[in-house]
């Protein structure tokens, strides 16, 4: 496994405040200037993508290698009593990719989906599904990270719970088979999970998601559970090679239903109770 760091020196460590209620009026412009790749010293399929001008996602392929450190905390500030959550630069960190992990939703028809489910639901009861909520900084904006397949389908890094398992050990088990060394089997400590800050509910197998148990009389199908994930100040993410790795801004998920789903495009509005502490290294 290969990765590579950026070039240049570490600055003193600066802290800079922000909430995202300031956020949204500003904070694409400096992006969308960008519009040609940034080349690593690495092979084309470790190229670190820049935004197009019609989009300011920033694109990791098949684990485009960075350097560094991500760290989230949701600690309580002692004097305003804010929640406050630490992020650091995406350029910080180390990325590499391993091989490809198989997945059910690949092949399968809406159909099949569905019927999948529905025998799940059968044996298991209400399905229960934990998702990841990881920010990081770029172009002085908090950025969060999604995982990208079939070239269309964004999603939180996460995924359902077996039976036996609790959310917290869940959520590690899930975070580390999609962006951790697949021998690495000491996921229980390598993952810092903070606060549930949404709870999603689901009435039938395909139906749109609510933040409220939807009142159609019928017991949930599904639970969905997002958590902020707190990430040590060091720490490799390898990611498999049919996912993508993603950075998007907060400004463009904000009620961007349409391409993100309701969930995704839900987050800056659960984020706005907290302070974004931004900090450079």
């Amino acid at each position: 496994m290969k990765r590579r760091r950026l070039l240049g020196k570490k600055k003193n460590e600066t802290l800079r405040t922000m909430t995202i209620r300031n956020f949204f009026n500003d904070a694409c412009s400096p992006i969308t200037t960008v519009h040609r790749p940034f080349y690593l010293h690495a092979p084309p399929h470790h190229l670190l993508q820049l935004p197009r001008s019609d989009s300011s996602e920033m694109e990791i392929i098949n684990g485009g290698l960075n350097n560094g450190d991500l760290r989230g905390n949701s600690d309580v500030d002692d004097d305003s009593g804010d929640l406050v959550v630490d992020i650091y630069p995406l350029s910080s960190y180390y990325f590499s990719s391993k091989p490809a992990v198989a997945s059910k939703e690949e092949n399968e028809t809406l159909a099949d989906r569905a019927q999948r489910l529905k025998s799940n639901y059968d044996a298991h009861g209400m399905r229960i599904c934990v998702d990841a909520v990881i920010l990081v900084e770029l172009f002085k904006h908090p950025h969060l990270l999604l995982l990208q397949s079939k070239n269309c389908i964004y999603k939180l890094p996460g995924g359902r719970l077996r039976s036996d398992e609790s959310e917290i050990d869940g959520l590690k088990r899930k975070l580390s088979n999609k962006l951790s060394a697949d021998d690495d089997d000491s996921y229980r400590n390598q993952w810092n999970v903070g606060e549930c800050i949404g709870t999603w509910w689901k009435s039938d197998f395909e139906t749109i998601p609510y933040p409220y148990i939807p009142a159609s009389g019928k017991n949930p199908k599904e639970c969905i559970k997002l958590y902020i994930v707190k990430l040590p100040s060091s720490k490799d993410f390898i990611v498999p090679k049919n996912l993508k790795l993603l950075a998007v801004p907060l400004c463009q998920l904000h009620e961007n239903r349409k391409t993100y789903g309701s969930i995704i495009a839900g987050i800056p509005e659960l984020l706005s109770r907290f302070s974004i502490n931004i900090l450079d290294t």
